[in-house]
């Protein structure tokens, strides 16, 4: 696959184009590498220090659209919600009147470029510069629900499994794994949701209202999706305390039972303990009986421990 791609709007289609579409005016929609827009930067009416500032390595969604009159550009990290694991990748957008662009900045399984050649070959009616942008930004919510649903059902199943007595510690690392998972995804989403808004006001004047509307379209979505992931932290910070809840519970019924054993042996080894001090007149010793009397005053005496510990419903 090639690095760069190139199309133009002909007919209310994108269409394929070449190098020279980027010399030419008209409407341009293209995915660089950074090589390639150092070399067309003065067609592309882009201020080298401003590139200059904004290709600094970034690794963090706290990041932001920068706007004038004439351009809007930013980064944008992107991860694929379905697979967290994944590298994050990092284009950089750029947008005016007449330009869509987007430069590659980390793409190391060419995923980006893939989802841009997927936008421009598809079979939508491409509404101008907003138009496309919309539709880019709506692919990048692609796969928020279907996680959002997997991490219900298995935080469900957690919890079934607490209600049904099999809690254990093996729950706290998955709880600690979903809490990791879901900060990611609300910091990715309100990254989209802090891009949207800085477009929406709308600085550089090329923003309709049409393409107003379509963009707090993508907002609300975005929003939403941030609400389910509040909703679920939430979910997740009760079933954690209905975690501790159960093992604490677990834990107390260990100790009540180690408590009944305690209670039941402790007149034992006191017996054990009076006739182990080996004194030289202990008229009992020499009595034949002592031993059966002995043992059974043992079993009288755990058998009242017994039914009183019964009676208080201890046992």
């Amino acid at each position: 696959m090639p690095d760069n791609a190139y199309y133009q709007i002909r007919d209310g289609k994108a269409v394929p184009a070449d190098e020279n579409l980027l010399e030419n005016g008209g409407v341009r929609l293209c995915y660089l590498t950074l090589d390639k827009l150092r070399e067309h930067h003065t067609h592309l009416g882009v201020d080298l220090s401003v590139l200059q500032d904004l290709t600094v390595n970034r690794d963090s969604f706290r990041s932001s659209l920068y706007a004038d009159k004439q351009m809007i550009s930013g980064f944008i990290n992107i991860i694929d919600v379905e697979d967290l694991k994944a590298e994050m990748d990092c284009v950089m957008l750029i947008l005016k009147k007449d330009l869509f662009c987007l430069v590659k900045i980390k793409d190391s399984d060419n995923s980006e470029m893939k989802l841009f050649e997927s936008l421009m070959t598809g079979d939508h009616p491409v509404a101008g510069i907003p138009g496309m942008l919309y539709r880019y930004l709506e692919r990048l919510l692609k796969g928020g629900n279907k996680k959002l649903e997997s991490i219900e059902k298995q935080l469900l199943a957690i919890e079934d499994g607490v209600v049904k007595g099999r809690a254990n510690n093996t729950f706290n690392p998955l709880i600690y794994s979903f809490r990791r998972q879901l900060f990611t995804i609300r910091n990715y989403y309100e990254q989209l949701v802090d891009i949207s808004t800085e477009l929406i006001e709308n600085e550089s004047g090329f923003m309709d209202q049409e393409a107003k509307r379509l963009i707090e379209m993508f907002k609300s979505k975005a929003e939403r999706l941030i609400q389910g992931v509040i909703n679920l932290g939430e979910n997740l910070m009760h079933l954690r305390e209905m975690l501790d809840a159960a093992l604490n519970y677990n834990l107390n019924n260990v100790m009540k039972a180690f408590t009944i054993l305690a209670a039941v042996f402790l007149p034992l080894t006191l017996v054990v303990g009076w006739y182990g001090m080996n004194f030289k007149y202990m008229p009992e010793l020499d009595w034949p009986f002592a031993y059966p009397v002995l043992f059974a005053l043992c079993v009288v005496t755990v058998g009242l421990i017994l039914y009183y510990l019964k009676r208080k419903k201890l046992l």
